[in-house]
């Protein structure tokens, strides 16, 4: 559906040369909600905003439903851009227009007729449910219900993907999940493939199929969201997941500070249910301290993790290890 081929942004800033997207590659599935998530800096908001050409690439291919957008001139892509919405971090709602007219607005770029538009407007506040707020004002409005306005804008043209630059960025935690339940309630009804540029990792976890990581303008890691928080792979990746997967950072502990070896333990679905560690105490001759442990709750599964210190003998120790693998439990010594 969207497919990112060695694209490249570069800026000029008083003569330096900033390389803001390196090479870029990536892949979206028709359908999927695709994450891409790093750090202030790290490129991501550059990236989508090249993928409508809001911002030109320097170099590379960007295919759209099979169409490379970077080959079209001015009249095609702005006949292509019909097919992409885009939501903002701070809505970018018309202030001095009603949320009907904020709504109503693209259509009339179409030319659709009045009755056409009233009826279009009326099924997309249903849908995000503000019927009541048809002839209210931005500024009489919360901003989670911004938002939803700047999502009923965005994709009331029926557009085939939806971009969102940090669209749950100014939220509350609340509000942030009530808008993340009606892009995935979108997603389903109308098979949009959604892009979303988030820097919050419970964005990533709640709604997202797969996601890549930027870091220094280049996708340092990807993979489906089970799998990166089960196996991350990148220091990037861990950290991004250890902000809200322990109650304790893995960088202040000292293993010098513990008589045995300090392990971080993750595990999937069903795993994540059973009493494996307890277990150990009963069944090997080892001692068992848990220094920190968390259960994230994905899409589909449940990936759980676990910092212990383990004490006891080499083998008994090793036979712990083995009885934990053989559960499908991932370790790795900190």
């Amino acid at each position: 559906m969207i497919e990112l081929i060695g694209v490249s942004k570069e800026f000029k800033n008083g003569g330096k040369k900033i390389i803001a997207a390196k090479d870029v590659s990536l892949k979206v599935e028709e359908g999927e909600i695709y994450g891409i998530i790093g750090l202030s800096g790290a490129g991501k908001s550059t990236l989508i905003r090249c993928i409508n050409r809001l911002e030109e690439p320097t170099s590379g291919q960007i295919i759209v439903d099979g169409v490379d957008i970077t080959s079209l001139n001015k009249n095609e892509l702005r006949e292509s851009r019909k097919d992409i919405g885009m939501i903002f971090q701070h809505f970018n709602l018309l202030a001095q227009k009603t949320v009907y007219e904020n709504i109503a607005f693209p259509l009339k770029l179409k030319n659709m007729n009045k009755k056409e538009i009233e009826n279009r407007v009326d099924e997309l506040l249903k849908i995000i449910e503000l019927e009541d707020k048809k002839y209210s004002y931005p500024s009489q409005l919360s901003g989670g219900q911004k938002q939803r306005v700047a999502i009923a804008r965005a994709i009331a043209t029926n557009p085939k993907v939806l971009l969102s630059d940090e669209g749950t960025s100014a939220l509350d935690p609340k509000t942030t999940h009530s808008i993340l339940k009606l892009l995935q309630d979108i997603r389903n009804k109308f098979n949009i493939t959604i892009i979303m540029i988030t820097h919050q990792m419970e964005v990533v976890k709640e709604v997202c199929d797969r996601v890549a990581i930027m870091e220094n303008g280049e996708i340092i890691e990807e993979n489906t969201v089970e799998t990166l928080f089960s196996n991350p792979r990148t220091k990037t990746a861990k950290t991004f997941i250890n902000t809200m997967s322990t109650d304790i950072e893995e960088d202040i502990i000292n293993p010098g500070d513990f008589k045995g070896k300090i392990y971080r333990l993750t595990y999937l679905g069903d795993s994540a249910g059973r009493p494996l560690i307890s277990r150990l105490s009963r069944e090997y001759n080892i001692d068992v301290n848990i220094l920190s442990g968390n259960i994230n709750k994905l899409q589909s599964n449940n990936v759980g993790y676990l910092i212990v210190e383990l004490e006891g003998s080499e083998l008994e120790i090793q036979r712990a290890i083995e009885f934990l693998n053989y559960n499908k439990v991932n370790m790795e010594v900190i």
